[in-house]
């Protein structure tokens, strides 16, 4: 089925297109690296809300404070760089099942959701656990899921004195005066586990309350938060800090 767009809807697959085209540009998406999910219930509509499944997906992790949530989820091997041309080519929307225990696919395309899927619903998770807890919609939390490789705070993350939360934060936020204006919690170190594995996941959501941007090391970054743009910008703030941190310490060598 074709979704139908409304002007709300419309906005936030756009933002996911640009920030898509953001990462392509900077080198942070090579090949098919980076994934995305975006809670997208109350853009969704009630004329997408009645769309029959192409496809029902069991998961491993049953998430029942996501049941009838819509998510937007890049799809498995989809290159940022596509997903900035044509996000509905290279993306799906899924809905959650009430039981919590499977997805539906929805629209436009019976296409495979990323690898990194479940790890993204147990973050979610902790997001509806959040906004029930302040006692406001699961979708009027953190909405958005966003993993991306930036080059220079991997290469940070082989730094073996800046191997901790602490550390790497002031490390950091000593670079650049921006940086603890837009990330003012820090940036969570989380130890090398296998990329898309259920240990990643687990691993992350330990601090996940308390960080909205991590580290993964060897691997890339994680971030959170409401506004995928947002989410894009913290990012970018902290890789600009770990950039400087890079060419500060090749002029003292």
């Amino acid at each position: 089925m074709i979704l139908k767009y409304n002007g709300p809807l419309q906005m936030q697959i756009n933002d996911i297109a640009r920030v898509a085209e953001y990462m392509w540009q900077k080198g942070w998406a090579e090949r098919n690296a980076g994934n995305i999910t975006v809670n997208v219930t109350e853009f969704i509509g009630d004329e997408n809300k009645n769309l029959p499944a192409i496809t029902r997906i069991p998961l491993y992790h049953t998430v029942p404070e996501l049941a009838g949530q819509y998510y937007y989820v890049t799809s498995a091997g989809s290159r940022m760089r596509d997903v900035a041309r044509n996000p509905m080519d290279q993306g799906i929307i899924t809905r959650v099942a009430v039981d919590g225990k499977s997805i539906d696919i929805l629209a436009d395309k019976d296409l495979p959701p990323t690898i990194e899927l479940p790890s993204h619903l147990l973050m979610h998770q902790v997001f509806a656990q959040e906004a029930i807890q302040q006692g406001v919609p699961v979708s009027a939390g953190r909405r958005v899921v966003f993993h991306t490789h930036p080059n220079e705070l991997i290469a940070l993350s082989h730094i073996s004195e800046l191997k901790s939360t602490r550390v790497i934060t002031e490390a950091l936020y000593e670079m650049h005066a921006e940086v603890k204006m837009c990330v003012p919690n820090g940036l969570a170190w989380v130890p090398y586990e296998m990329p898309g594995s259920m240990e990643l996941a687990k691993a992350s959501i330990k601090d996940l309350k308390n960080f909205r941007i991590m580290l993964w090391e060897r691997h890339g970054v994680l971030g959170t938060g409401t506004n995928i743009l947002e989410v894009f910008d913290a990012v970018d703030t902290l890789n600009t800090a770990a950039k400087i941190y890079l060419y500060v310490h090749s002029l003292r060598s």
